[in-house]
């Protein structure tokens, strides 16, 4: 368990060690049950830099697609890597795309997380109460 600032995460320290302090510090404030649906969310989509780097060197450069970025692996494979300058860059960028996309899913994770728990009410609200307040 992390302990963040009165914020407790329950998730265990090998998976949150991985995880971005600002989304550290958005679990703090959830409820075990979402901070889990977070992680099952999370860990769907992932990507590993070993992965990353098996599709930059073994397969045709696909690295790109692997992340999700079509447009700029037709580029790629379009100019054939920059004449390798643009794959030799890749050699050396690739853990921060990596990075860069893991912490977007965070994010969107996060969200798709917040956003079953902003909907789940537990009693219904009933308009004609509010008309009658006002």
């Amino acid at each position: 368990m992390v302990t963040l600032k009165n914020h407790n995460v329950i998730l265990d320290a090998d998976f949150t060690i991985k995880l971005h302090s600002k989304t550290l510090y958005e679990l703090g404030k959830m409820c075990p049950e979402y901070q889990l649906k977070f992680q099952e969310v999370y860990l769907k989509s992932n990507r590993s830099l070993f992965l990353a780097y098996t599709c930059l060197l073994f397969l045709p450069s696909t690295h790109y697609a692997f992340l999700g970025r079509w447009q700029l692996q037709f580029l790629f494979w379009l100019t054939v890597g920059g004449a390798f300058v643009w794959w030799m860059v890749d050699l050396y960028r690739l853990p921060a795309l990596v990075k860069d996309f893991n912490f977007q899913l965070q994010q969107k994770a996060l969200m798709e997380t917040k956003s079953v728990n902003v909907f789940k009410t537990t009693k219904p609200i009933h308009i004609s109460k509010m008309v009658a307040a006002v």
